[in-house]
């Protein structure tokens, strides 16, 4: 029988170093799930913040602050209605003034309105103050309450892993 090089002591300090790998990579395991745990924590916490968020600000009442709605539709007939009206005696007064004042008024006259038009788009192209945030929706709602309940879902399927 040949001659060992390894003694019972050699076998005894391998066998220990084993031992320990499987002791690190426990830990590790240990780390990681703790790790993922936080991380799942968190994850549903900000979930759940969101989510309030969102409900708080629906239920807020709407901002008054001049910001641009839909008309309804009979306000979108009375203005048509008026607007055509205010267009029609615009251009009988612009016909009458040019037949008595002569055709210097086929200028002079759109020449103002288009003076006055401009003036008004250039008064217009100020910069707007940036407009609120527009109030969420259903769907905004449903998708923060879907990724809350999916975050804590993981967060408990992560609990019973762990213990």
């Amino acid at each position: 029988m040949g001659v060992s090089s390894r003694t019972m002591s050699d076998r005894r300090e391998s066998g220990r170093a084993v031992g320990m790998t499987w002791q690190r990579a426990r830990t590790r395991s240990d780390e990681r799930a703790a790790r993922m745990l936080r991380a799942a924590e968190q994850t549903a916490e900000a979930a759940a913040a969101r989510y309030r968020a969102l409900k708080e600000a629906a239920a807020a009442p709407a901002a008054a602050d001049g910001s641009w709605r839909p008309m309804p539709s009979w306000q979108q007939m009375l203005l048509l209605v008026i607007g055509g009206g205010i267009l029609t005696g615009l251009l009988a007064i612009w016909l009458l003034a040019t037949a008595y004042l002569g055709p210097a008024a086929l200028l002079a006259l759109p020449a103002g309105a288009g003076v006055v038009a401009g003036f008004i788009a250039l008064r217009r192209r100020r910069p707007r103050p940036a407009a609120p945030r527009r109030r969420p929706l259903v769907a905004d709602l449903v998708r923060a309450a879907q990724e809350m309940h999916e975050a804590e879902a993981a967060l408990e399927r992560l609990r019973k892993e762990h213990s």
